[in-house]
Protein backbone atom coordinates (compact mmCIF):
# COMPACT_ATOMS: atom_id res chain seq x y z
CA UNK A 1 0.00 0.00 0.00
CA UNK A 2 1.63 3.13 -1.02
CA UNK A 3 1.20 6.52 1.18
CA UNK A 4 0.17 9.49 -0.47
CA UNK A 5 2.69 12.39 -0.42
CA UNK A 6 1.46 15.25 1.65
CA UNK A 7 1.57 18.44 0.06
CA UNK A 8 3.41 20.81 3.08
CA UNK A 9 2.12 24.56 3.27
CA UNK A 10 5.43 26.89 3.75
CA UNK A 11 3.74 29.52 5.26
CA UNK A 12 6.29 32.25 4.48
CA UNK A 13 5.20 31.39 0.25
CA UNK A 14 1.85 30.92 0.74
CA UNK A 15 0.34 34.42 -0.52
CA UNK A 16 -3.09 34.12 1.35
CA UNK A 17 -1.09 34.03 4.42
CA UNK A 18 1.68 36.43 3.12
CA UNK A 19 -0.75 39.20 1.84
CA UNK A 20 -3.37 39.19 5.21
CA UNK A 21 -0.25 39.39 7.24
CA UNK A 22 1.25 43.11 5.28
CA UNK A 23 -2.07 44.32 4.87
CA UNK A 24 -2.40 44.01 8.83
CA UNK A 25 1.38 45.50 9.19
CA UNK A 26 0.02 48.46 6.71
CA UNK A 27 -3.33 49.15 8.83
CA UNK A 28 -1.93 48.90 11.95
CA UNK A 29 1.51 51.41 10.65
CA UNK A 30 -0.89 53.65 8.90
CA UNK A 31 -3.93 53.48 11.30
CA UNK A 32 -0.99 55.35 14.18
CA UNK A 33 -2.50 58.35 11.69
CA UNK A 34 -5.63 59.05 13.16
CA UNK A 35 -5.74 56.79 16.29
CA UNK A 36 -3.08 58.89 18.30
CA UNK A 37 -3.89 62.24 17.27
CA UNK A 38 -7.30 61.44 16.26
CA UNK A 39 -9.03 59.01 18.72
CA UNK A 40 -10.35 56.95 15.56
CA UNK A 41 -10.07 52.96 15.45
CA UNK A 42 -9.52 51.54 12.05
CA UNK A 43 -13.35 50.64 11.92
CA UNK A 44 -14.22 54.60 12.75
CA UNK A 45 -11.85 55.69 10.09
CA UNK A 46 -12.80 53.06 7.48
CA UNK A 47 -16.82 54.71 8.21
CA UNK A 48 -15.54 58.24 8.32
CA UNK A 49 -13.48 57.84 4.46
CA UNK A 50 -16.37 56.10 3.10
CA UNK A 51 -19.01 58.45 4.09
CA UNK A 52 -16.72 61.08 2.73
CA UNK A 53 -15.82 59.62 -0.59
CA UNK A 54 -19.71 58.13 -1.03
CA UNK A 55 -21.66 61.30 0.82
CA UNK A 56 -24.31 59.51 1.90
CA UNK A 57 -24.90 55.64 2.55
CA UNK A 58 -26.44 53.42 5.16
CA UNK A 59 -24.89 50.80 7.43
CA UNK A 60 -25.16 47.34 5.07
CA UNK A 61 -23.37 49.57 2.26
CA UNK A 62 -20.68 50.81 4.55
CA UNK A 63 -20.17 46.87 6.09
CA UNK A 64 -20.15 45.62 1.96
CA UNK A 65 -17.62 48.39 0.82
CA UNK A 66 -14.99 48.33 3.37
CA UNK A 67 -15.52 44.25 4.12
CA UNK A 68 -16.68 44.86 7.77
CA UNK A 69 -19.68 42.71 9.10
CA UNK A 70 -22.36 44.17 10.52
CA UNK A 71 -20.80 44.58 14.69
CA UNK A 72 -18.24 46.24 13.77
CA UNK A 73 -19.88 48.71 11.54
CA UNK A 74 -22.28 49.34 13.89
CA UNK A 75 -20.01 49.82 16.76
CA UNK A 76 -18.20 52.66 14.54
CA UNK A 77 -21.22 54.48 13.38
CA UNK A 78 -22.28 54.48 17.24
CA UNK A 79 -19.18 55.81 18.63
CA UNK A 80 -19.20 58.27 15.63
CA UNK A 81 -22.21 59.52 16.41
CA UNK A 82 -21.62 60.11 19.87
CA UNK A 83 -18.04 61.86 18.71
CA UNK A 84 -20.77 64.27 16.70
CA UNK A 85 -18.90 62.99 13.49
CA UNK A 86 -21.45 61.49 11.58
CA UNK A 87 -25.46 61.92 11.46
CA UNK A 88 -28.19 60.00 11.05
CA UNK A 89 -31.14 60.45 8.52
CA UNK A 90 -34.60 58.42 8.90
CA UNK A 91 -35.12 57.01 5.09
CA UNK A 92 -38.55 58.98 4.39
CA UNK A 93 -39.76 55.62 2.99
CA UNK A 94 -38.97 53.24 5.17
CA UNK A 95 -39.11 54.10 8.74
CA UNK A 96 -36.16 50.94 9.48
CA UNK A 97 -33.66 52.26 7.30
CA UNK A 98 -31.32 55.20 7.93
CA UNK A 99 -28.62 56.75 5.90
CA UNK A 100 -25.67 58.28 7.22
CA UNK A 101 -23.46 61.12 6.22
CA UNK A 102 -20.40 63.40 7.81
CA UNK A 103 -21.27 65.63 9.65
CA UNK A 104 -19.69 69.42 9.71
CA UNK A 105 -16.93 68.29 12.65
CA UNK A 106 -16.57 64.52 10.30
CA UNK A 107 -15.98 66.70 6.97
CA UNK A 108 -13.20 68.94 9.26
CA UNK A 109 -11.65 65.92 10.67
CA UNK A 110 -11.77 63.90 7.18
CA UNK A 111 -10.41 66.59 6.03
CA UNK A 112 -7.29 67.27 8.22
CA UNK A 113 -6.26 63.19 8.47
CA UNK A 114 -6.54 62.24 4.42
CA UNK A 115 -3.58 64.58 3.35
CA UNK A 116 -2.00 62.88 6.16
CA UNK A 117 -2.98 59.30 5.02
CA UNK A 118 -2.30 60.19 1.11
CA UNK A 119 1.72 61.55 2.49
CA UNK A 120 1.55 58.29 4.81
CA UNK A 121 0.50 55.99 1.37
CA UNK A 122 3.19 57.93 -0.47
CA UNK A 123 6.00 56.75 1.47
CA UNK A 124 5.28 53.58 1.68
CA UNK A 125 4.95 52.81 -2.44
CA UNK A 126 8.35 55.23 -2.53
CA UNK A 127 9.90 51.88 -2.29
CA UNK A 128 8.30 50.72 -5.40
CA UNK A 129 9.27 52.43 -9.01
CA UNK A 130 6.37 53.53 -11.29
CA UNK A 131 6.42 50.13 -13.39
CA UNK A 132 6.55 48.37 -9.66
CA UNK A 133 3.34 50.05 -8.68
CA UNK A 134 1.45 49.53 -12.19
CA UNK A 135 1.76 46.34 -12.03
CA UNK A 136 1.00 46.16 -8.34
CA UNK A 137 -2.46 47.61 -8.91
CA UNK A 138 -2.65 45.43 -12.24
CA UNK A 139 -2.28 42.19 -10.29
CA UNK A 140 -4.17 43.14 -7.67
CA UNK A 141 -7.10 43.60 -9.97
CA UNK A 142 -6.46 40.23 -11.29
CA UNK A 143 -6.70 38.38 -8.12
CA UNK A 144 -9.58 40.09 -6.93
CA UNK A 145 -11.42 39.04 -9.90
CA UNK A 146 -10.01 35.87 -9.55
CA UNK A 147 -11.44 35.05 -6.14
CA UNK A 148 -14.28 36.90 -6.91
CA UNK A 149 -14.81 33.72 -10.03
CA UNK A 150 -13.77 31.34 -7.34
CA UNK A 151 -16.64 32.19 -4.94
Amino acid sequence: MSKKAIRTVMLNLFVPYRMVNLATNISNACSKIYRTEFDLSVPEWRVLARLAEHDRLNAKDIGEVTFMDKSKVSRAVKILEDKQLIVREKDQKDNRAAYLSLSENGHTMYAQIAPKALDWEEELISALDVSEYRDLMRILEKLDRKVAQMD
